[in-house]
């Protein structure tokens, strides 16, 4: 379900929007909070937090923009799971069931991982709001290393616009994303 669809769900039903809101995203939040707090937290302490975390997107869920409820889902779970880790880490409260369980190595982070997917899709879409040709001559500079003399005989332009062009759209480029709270 997309984000408009579940704003259109919540302006219609409320209990009915935010019930689908939580089956979409609670594995995606779960996966977050229980990283940080595996090693300290037990499976009540992450169900607790995942609750904090999904109160706030509801109290505060007509103030996120359009096409960025994922990430404000995922900045709220990653900030209330440092909140909990602290708080847990500061009373002494281990788990005696996390402490003799054994972690199995993994190459794999799944919240980065899944960070990872957000920021290349919101990349993808500001990209695509580039519009011609800044959208292919971006395309074919970075993702296909094409000169710029390549990219000109391409879209009919010189290699001085196709640079020139470039650097526009870069510019425009970290603007979008900056507005979308990505940076660098």
């Amino acid at each position: 379900m997309t984000d408009q669809e579940l704003r259109t769900l919540v302006g219609e039903s409320q209990e009915d929007g935010f019930r689908a809101l939580f089956q979409q995203y609670q594995s995606y939040v779960y996966t977050i909070i229980w990283n940080q707090l595996r090693t300290v937290g037990t499976p009540e302490d992450a169900e607790e937090c995942i609750s904090d975390v999904f109160l706030q997107v509801f109290l505060h869920f007509g103030e996120i923009e359009d096409g960025s409820l994922q990430a404000y889902i995922g900045t709220v779970a990653r900030h209330r799971a440092i909140d909990y880790f602290r708080k847990l880490t500061a009373a002494g409260k281990h788990s005696g069931a996390c402490e003799e369980t054994e972690e199995l190595p993994s190459e794999e982070n799944i919240a980065q991982d899944v960070e990872a997917a957000v920021e290349h899709r919101i990349l993808y879409e500001k990209i695509q709001e580039l519009g011609e040709p800044d959208r292919t001559i971006l395309i074919m500079k970075y993702f296909y290393q094409r000169k710029s003399k390549d990219i000109a005989r391409q879209v009919n332009l010189t290699p001085i616009a196709v640079r020139v062009r470039l650097n526009r759209a870069l510019k425009k480029l970290r603007r979008l994303l900056n507005n979308e709270g990505i940076s660098g």
